[in-house]
């Protein structure tokens, strides 16, 4: 038993940097045909023409995929993903 105390601390780094690349915690990389970027609330509240709020995300990739699929379906012409309070992702459109 003295053998497995030993080995956990010496292998806990390692599982502890697994579990932040399988629940998707490290660095995201950016979408490479993102139409637009993440901006600050405030910034969109400025830009003209996006002034409807479609709702919340948890992430910006799920953001992002909710107003690509509005410009397919033709709800909107445009969109914008803005960092809100906390962790949370706001989806603006122009209509």
């Amino acid at each position: 038993m003295t053998r497995v105390r030993i080995a956990l601390p010496a292998i806990a780094p390692a599982v502890a940097a697994a579990a932040v690349i399988a629940l998707g915690l490290g660095a995201a990389t950016p979408a490479a045909a993102a139409p637009t970027t993440a901006v600050t609330a405030s910034a969109v509240s400025e830009a003209e023409g996006l002034d409807v709020h479609r709702g919340k995300y948890v992430s910006l990739g799920g953001c992002q995929t909710a107003g690509q699929q509005g410009i397919e379906r033709g709800h909107w012409d445009q969109y914008q993903c803005a960092q809100g309070s906390f962790w949370l992702w706001n989806l603006w459109t122009n209509r």
